[in-house]
């Protein structure tokens, strides 16, 4: 307990934020820019999440404030069309030595073209950056698509949570990637 303790306190006072400035990125001969998510793209990460988990909206227009205002270091960022619609967004925060994935959501028409793969490698940057030692997340045990890309990425499972999501009580697969610290 003094560990994790002592890791949060680590967190709050020496943990930099990610000097993340907005880019274009190519995928899949498409352009899209990625930026930091602000208050007004909530109410569409919200449509983009009942999209991507079956009408579902596992996290509240307070959640997302609450985590995208944190003093906790960490990095929301979205990938935008040209049309200005959010394709994809990943949340992640700093918990001593690990960089948490919060949230990661790739909307149904934008799977399969490495939306996830990039914004995954950009929070990977950012936890090395802040001298984190490892990467992890919890993935439902019936998202098997995720779980393969995870792996692909090299994470691994750690052990399964129970009942982890409310809204139907079923289980997360809890993984972890070690990550390279220079």
């Amino acid at each position: 307990m003094l560990k994790k303790f002592s890791g949060l306190v680590k967190t709050i006072l020496y943990g930099k934020q990610y000097p993340f400035s907005a880019k274009y990125v190519s995928l899949s001969d498409e352009e899209y820019l990625l930026r930091k998510i602000i208050d007004q793209d909530i109410k569409e990460l919200i449509t983009l999440e009942r999209d991507v988990y079956f009408g579902e909206t596992p996290w509240t227009k307070s959640a997302f404030l609450s985590e995208i205002h944190s003093p906790i270091p960490h990095l929301y960022i979205c990938i935008v069309t040209k049309k200005e619609e959010i394709a994809g967004f990943i949340g992640s925060r700093l918990i001593g030595n690990d960089t948490h994935i919060t949230n990661i959501a790739v909307g149904t028409n934008f799977q399969n073209r490495g939306i996830g793969k990039l914004l995954i490698d950009e929070v990977e940057k950012f936890a090395i950056m802040n001298d984190c030692e490892t990467l992890s997340l919890e993935v439902r045990l019936s998202n098997t698509d995720a779980q393969r890309l995870y792996r692909r990425l090299g994470f691994s499972a750690r052990n399964i949570r129970k009942n982890y999501y409310t809204e139907n009580n079923e289980d997360a697969l809890d993984m972890i990637k070690r990550l390279e610290v220079g």
